[in-house]
């Protein structure tokens, strides 16, 4: 393996798609909004549409793609589904990122690079 090769490999690649593919489940504005909601507690749809000014599909269709990725749950009573946080999938969601990106990685007195050696 080159040196340039092993410097590109932060992490063992099956971690860094995990990692992924959760950033892309949370990376749209509406999900965060929702689970920043939910941190505050178990909401219902109408709640969701209500105070993020969106609408019912909408909230459905984020809430069911935040479920697939495990990050939240349902409940239903009756006719009526509530919506709650899976903590243990969040601690989950926030290990992986430091593990990953989180500010510990970072050499003491951060190397600069030493001048490259290509011409161009």
């Amino acid at each position: 393996m080159s040196a340039g090769k092993k410097l590109a490999e932060c992490m063992n690649k099956d971690e860094i798609l995990r990692l992924y593919g959760m950033l892309r489940v949370i990376a749209d504005v509406n999900r965060l909004r929702i689970l920043c909601l939910l941190f505050k507690g178990e909401k219902c749809v109408c709640d969701i549409e209500e105070q993020l000014e969106i609408s019912q599909p909408l909230a459905s269709h984020h809430l069911a793609v935040l479920r697939e990725a495990g990050l939240v749950e349902v409940r239903r009573e009756g006719t009526w589904c509530y919506y709650s946080l899976v903590k243990a999938a969040i601690e989950e969601l926030n290990d992986m990122f430091m593990q990953i990106l989180g500010v510990h990685r970072l050499p003491a007195g951060y190397p600069a690079r030493e001048k490259c050696g290509k011409t161009t």
